[in-house]
């Protein structure tokens, strides 16, 4: 019974410093109320944006950071394998098609490829 009592006076503690720190001593129960209620909704919008959107984004920094640091391996070594592939295709022709199969845009591939024909 006593750490339950020890544990209440915990709580109860908590709550005057967190309503003296944000000022909330001085509001009515619907302002207390109001304001819960924002910093409660801000709160889990922040957590739910950062944990859908924070993985990919450090995944992004983590491969841009590498590449900065010693260059992208996987790509210089996917360029080497197209130049054996695509070396029999005529190169500008061959991106022309490609440009015009994807709608005036090309990806990243389809760039090495260009590049490896050339």
């Amino acid at each position: 019974m006593l750490y339950a009592s020890n544990f209440v006076r915990w709580l109860r503690r908590k709550q005057y410093q967190y309503e003296v720190t944000f000022s909330l001593y001085m509001l009515t129960p619907t302002e207390k109320f109001i304001f819960n209620t924002f910093l409660i909704l801000f709160l889990s919008m922040i957590i739910v944006a950062a944990s859908l959107y924070l993985p990919g984004h450090i995944t992004t920094m983590i491969s841009r950071a590498w590449f900065y640091y010693a260059g992208d391996e996987t790509l210089a070594a996917t360029a080497g394998v197209a130049r054996g592939a695509a070396g029999q295709r005529a190169g500008a022709g061959f991106a022309e098609a490609r440009l015009k199969d994807l709608g005036g845009r090309m990806e990243g591939q389809d760039v090495l490829d260009m590049l490896g024909t050339l």
